[in-house]
């Protein structure tokens, strides 16, 4: 971290500190959190992990048309004196998300149940854009995202099916997946990018299909040969699932 950053940091946990009297187990910032504000455009949820002494937080910020996973970073606690016990006497936590675009630094207090968070907002990616500082309050939440989602079960086409119609209008259907608000779809092809290669395997994608909210697709499949496919879900925190394994396919005309 740079020394601005690292002195950003101190001054504002200290003012923090000194703002808020009330004292909580550190176990009790531990949990999934959502903002009771619905149309924030800023932070809205976070997943808090403790253990013993250390803290874990997990951020998503308000995308369109999911939330962006802001990812895991290290937390810290502060106590209200240097001979506190920091598991039972915490004040305050901090935590700085890096972005594309710059840093937010987080002060969090337990306030009566919830989450008060202030953000500080800063920008290092010269897009002249204002830094700033917004509060937010959140609540405890049950989000299916966090424990994380199941791989989709693919149904139809069974893998290794051979078609032999045309045109070659091919339909994929796999089960739902529990806590999934979207399912994105890779489709990949023999021949297509390179000459006897899947074109996955020349690092190139063939097709790429995001933000399905049935558990189906439709498409036009291109020349007779082999084709393969996979799917995940997707959380309402933006999160992708584990991707299923590759089932193939192909056509004789």
């Amino acid at each position: 971290m740079r020394k601005g950053t690292s002195v950003l940091l101190f001054s504002v946990s200290a003012l923090a500190l000194a703002a808020v009297p009330v004292l909580a187990g550190l176990n009790q910032f531990a949990g999934n959190w959502k903002n009771i504000n619905p149309n924030t455009r800023g932070i809205t949820a976070l997943n808090i992990q403790v253990r013993g002494a250390n803290v874990r937080i997990r951020g998503w910020g308000k995308c369109q048309p999911t939330d962006c996973d802001l990812g895991w970073t290290n937390a810290y606690a502060y106590a209200s004196s240097v001979s506190s016990n920091l598991i039972s006497n915490v004040k305050v936590l901090s935590a700085v998300f890096g972005t594309n675009s710059g840093q937010k630094l987080m002060i969090i207090r337990l306030v009566r149940g919830h989450l008060q968070v202030k953000v500080f907002t800063r920008f290092t990616d010269r897009s002249g854009r204002t830094n700033y500082e917004a509060d937010y309050t959140f609540t405890r939440a049950l989000m299916p995202w966090i424990a994380g989602l199941s791989v989709p079960r693919q149904i139809f086409p069974p893998n290794g099916t051979v078609f032999n119609h045309y045109p070659r209008r091919t339909t994929l259907r796999w089960k739902p997946v529990p806590g999934a608000v979207s399912y994105t779809v890779q489709i990949d092809c023999f021949h297509c990018c390179q000459t006897n290669r899947w074109c996955a395997d020349v690092g190139r994608t063939w097709k790429l299909v995001r933000n399905l909210t049935t558990t189906s697709y439709t498409f036009e499949f291109i020349g007779a040969q082999p084709g393969r496919w996979r799917v995940w879900a997707v959380g309402t925190g933006g999160q992708k699932g584990p991707k299923s394994g590759w089932w193939s396919f192909r056509y004789t005309r």
